[in-house]
């Protein structure tokens, strides 16, 4: 974990499963949370960390909220984070749209769509 770049967060074990497979095999290092607490926890001890990939509909959260979780983290809102979120709900994210740290995709997600996007963001963070 100590050297991923990525990490995905998803209530749903499988699909995080998933996409850190996928990315590996893309070459793109990441790591899962299931929720926003465990996704904390992850980036207070993930110094490499520097993509957050969320889908916004989480079991009991909205995955918007890792955002203001960063901001008002007393050592995360120091780095600079990335963030990539996932939606089947346009209107949760219309309003993100024009921030530039912050990449969309609707879902149903095309993978390559999702690794071609990961390997933009992660090119803009390098640095």
């Amino acid at each position: 974990m100590h050297d991923a770049n990525v990490l995905v967060v998803d209530d749903i074990g499988a699909i995080v499963e998933e996409l850190v497979t996928l990315m590996a095999l893309h070459g793109i290092r990441a790591v899962g949370a299931a929720d926003l607490t465990e996704a904390i926890d992850k980036l207070e001890n993930g110094p490499e960390l520097r993509v957050i990939s969320c889908d916004v509909r989480l079991d009991r959260e909205c995955g918007l909220d890792i955002i203001d979780k960063v901001a008002s983290h007393p050592t995360l809102h120091a780095r600079k984070f990335s963030y990539l979120f996932v939606s089947g709900d346009q209107t949760q994210i219309e309003s993100l749209e024009t921030q530039s740290d912050i990449a969309i995709l609707s879902k149903p997600v095309q993978p390559g769509l999702l690794i071609d996007t990961l390997k933009r963001v992660l090119l803009a963070t390098n640095g």
